[in-house]
């Protein structure tokens, strides 16, 4: 028993090698590997004694050897009962083995049982929008602990393995030093970095692995894993010239303005400076990829605490602030050579998006991004496939990078267990017969934590998924292994992100929503100067109001489109937005809560837009029916354009008052549709749930007018349609709807 990756099963390898000797240059298989995880059934585990037995005896009666069989992590699976059974009674369904006297032996590895800090539950359950299922709610748990509260996902032992578990323990740090330089050396030797820069990248990968275990969140969770994923994104950074060059530009390019800043307040000769040499810049940008991004609130201390540990031939003359500039530059670097749609700001979070997902894809490392509504992160997965075209790439560096083909999963509370292996195994036969150096597979699983909880446990296949690309073979060949993407709104449990690299994307602070505003306007630097006065003002007014709700129910996204919607306002008058325009953006992007009024809140904030004027031509109708009536038909297409920011309408009322009202005041009855839903079974199958969808669509391809009632279990199928995630084809909008491994594209009616 021991924590994961300090080296038990390179052990047991090791140790099967030096068993096998001589004869293991003619390569006697004698250890036979099984990856347990919580998908691994009794069926599976039989099949694998029964190859191993056969194995054993052969290499006896042949090679004089003994065989090995591992159980690795086998106390993920429930069908934990026959590992004992199998290794304490010698036995298997009742009936005695039957390798003979002692031709196999048989070792299982098993993760500890430790559970996690009060703190730490509490500081997971605060990521994105929580968990999607409260703990106590969740049949997956040990005892009375919900699994996830755990820091690995596992059964109780039975009581006759207790006395046969010896404890491995984990690394401490001196150890751990070791081996960080046995594989730093490695690297040298086969002159992948330049020698004499080992003791330096030892020194600072060691400080980097102390400093997450000491911080109190779910970054603490570090094992030899983490080091050799730097040290793979350290040579891919080390052999990719092509960025290090577009830095260099940008390095200069960036000094020059500073320079010229400093020469206008004072004629003293401007600063000597220089670029980073190639392999410092490496190493920031590894430890900027594997350890900096996975921090939130600790990212200052980590900057401080390592750059000490920069010494000769890896100099960093300015400390922690130049690793973050040098981070910051390489992602504005990425972004650049990007074209991004109008009204797309190229915000703190959409390039460190961007930029994680290209290294993550670019290496096949797996990838979760956890954040709120309106993190940009589907945005960045939009933009990432497109801009990744290998040869065909539109930006001269990106033609330098792999070319990407994406299969997207859509996870909710139907998922399946299969339909994700499904996935993988759909990418992997991508791969097949490519050229990996140029092709990658990517598994995209949208809104992850919709599964987390789904009763049939689809997520509990992922482990020697991300590890593998496979969950059966021993050896995998190597196109099995595809880069994976994780998006979710919702927490993860912990035991499956410390197989990749986690993103957690925190609440902005006003500045990045001065400038995600600010980027949004730029399209049109005319209306931009208009609004620029009242930005920090709709900021401000924004954080209050996302303080004092109760739960997560203004978000991102409409601040937004409160921002795109004033500048419609402004574009289309040519005048600053006047009181009444402001109210009608404000109601329109925060209505909905009976206990605040969202106007108070930005009133207070809005001291400079004159309150008194009387109603003028342009002014927008401000009561509940004028808002919906504007929503549905767009104020006058003639005053103002609005179709694009004019987003779908969620009515909450009791009883499903407001159907009633819609009949009677808005909608003009023969071009709507109405679907209603309950909560009876027969409602809640999958075929009902496919023709729903399918009468949806049809509404979207011929533009009538939709009401959804009672329909919860189809919102997930909708995600792109409700985002407004269009894509333009042909003059035409285009949308995906998914409904797990089934994804397409459906043609959207303007009118609709």
């Amino acid at each position: 028993m021991g924590e994961t990756g300090c080296g038990k099963t390179r052990l047991i390898r090791f140790m099967c090698q030096l068993q096998a000797g001589a004869v293991a240059v003619d390569g006697p298989k004698n250890m036979v590997l099984m990856k347990v995880h919580g998908g691994t059934t009794a069926n599976d585990i039989l099949r694998k004694v029964e190859e191993s037995e056969k194995l054993a005896l052969h290499n006896k009666e042949r090679h004089k050897v003994d065989t090995v069989l591992f159980f690795d992590e086998a106390n993920t699976t429930e069908a934990i009962g026959l590992i004992k059974e199998v290794m304490c009674d010698q036995r298997m369904n009742g009936k005695p083995l039957t390798h003979g006297s002692n031709a196999l032996k048989i070792i299982a590895a098993c993760n500890p049982y430790r559970r996690h800090t009060r703190d730490m539950i509490e500081r997971l359950e605060m990521a994105g929008l929580g968990y999607h299922i409260r703990a106590e709610k969740t049949d997956d748990r040990l005892g009375r602990i919900p699994l996830r509260q755990l820091v690995y996902r596992v059964q109780a032992l039975p009581p006759s393995m207790l006395p046969l578990v010896w404890d491995f323990g984990q690394l401490n740090s001196e150890v751990e030093e070791l081996y960080i330089k046995q594989i730093v050396a490695r690297y040298v030797h086969s002159g992948q970095i330049p020698v004499g820069s080992e003791h330096v990248i030892s020194s600072v990968l060691a400080a980097s692995q102390r400093f997450m275990r000491e911080t109190e969140s779910e970054c603490s969770f570090v094992s030899l894993r983490d080091v050799e994923r730097a040290m793979n994104v350290l040579v891919w950074f080390y052999k990719h010239k092509e960025v290090a060059i577009l830095l260099k530009d940008q390095f200069y390019e960036d000094h020059m303005e500073d320079d010229v800043d400093e020469e206008e307040e004072e004629d003293e000769e401007p600063d000597e400076y220089e670029p980073l040499d190639y392999l410092t810049q490496a190493l920031v940008l590894s430890l900027g990829v594997c350890y900096h991004a996975c921090l939130q609130e600790e990212r200052e201390a980590y900057r401080n605490n390592i750059s000490k540990y920069f010494t000769h031939p890896c100099v960093l003359t300015e400390g922690g602030d130049q690793m973050l500039e040098e981070i910051n530059r390489c992602q504005d670097v990425f972004l650049k050579q990007l074209k991004l749609g109008p009204n797309i700001a190229r915000n703190a979070a959409l390039k460190e998006n961007v930029f994680m997902m290209v290294v993550c894809i670019e290496l096949r490392i797996p990838l979760f991004l956890v954040g709120k509504p309106g993190s940009s992160k589907s945005l960045a997965k939009t933009i990432v496939a497109d801009a990744m075209q290998g040869e065909a790439a539109a930006s001269p560096l990106f033609k330098t990078f792999k070319q990407v083909h994406m299969s997207s999963y859509q996870c909710s509370p139907l998922s399946t267990p299969e339909g994700i292996v499904g996935t993988f195994r759909q990418c992997s036969r991508f791969q097949e017969g490519k050229d990996l150096n140029r092709f990658v597979s990517v598994v995209v699983l949208d809104e992850v934590g919709l599964a987390e909880d789904s009763p049939k446990m689809p997520l509990k296949t992922l482990h020697p998924l991300l590890e593998y690309g496979c969950d059966d073979e021993d050896n995998p060949p190597p196109h099995k292994k595809v880069a994976f993407i994780g998006i979710s709104n919702w927490a993860l449990d912990p035991a499956k992100m410390n197989r990749g690299i986690l993103v957690s994307r925190g609440v902005p602070d006003e500045d990045e929503l001065k400038d995600s505003a600010e980027g949004i306007c730029s399209t049109d630097e005319i209306v931009l100067s208009r609004i620029q006065p009242m930005i920090p003002a709709l900021a401000k007014g924004y954080l209050k109001l996302y303080k004092i709700q109760n739960k997560e129910f203004f978000g991102l996204r409409d601040f937004y489109s409160l921002v795109k919607m004033v500048y419609g306002f402004s574009k289309a008058s040519g005048d600053p937005p006047t009181w009444r325009q402001l109210v009608h953006a404000i109601r329109r992007n925060f209505g909905g809560l009976d206990d605040i009024d969202p106007v108070k809140v930005f009133n207070k904030q809005l001291h400079n837009v004159d309150k008194r004027q009387e109603r003028g031509p342009n002014d927008p109708d401000c009561d509940p029916a004028g808002l919906i009536r504007a929503s549905l038909v767009g104020l006058d297409r003639g005053i103002l354009n609005m179709e694009s920011e004019s987003r779908y309408l969620l009515v909450l009322t009791e009883n499903f008052a407001a159907l009633g009202i819609l009949q009677q005041q808005l909608l003009s009855m023969e071009d709507t549709v109405i679907i209603f839903g309950s909560s009876f079974p027969k409602d809640q199958e999958y075929t009902q749930v496919c023709r729903n969808i399918n009468r949806i669509k049809v509404c979207m391809e011929t533009g009538r007018t939709v009401v959804l009632l009672n329909l919860e279990s189809l919102y997930e199928s909708l995600y792109d349609a409700l985002n407004q995630y269009y894509v333009y084809f042909g003059g035409q909008r285009y949308v995906d709807l998914g409904l797990g491994t089934h994804r397409v594209k459906c043609r959207v009616h303007n009118e609709f």
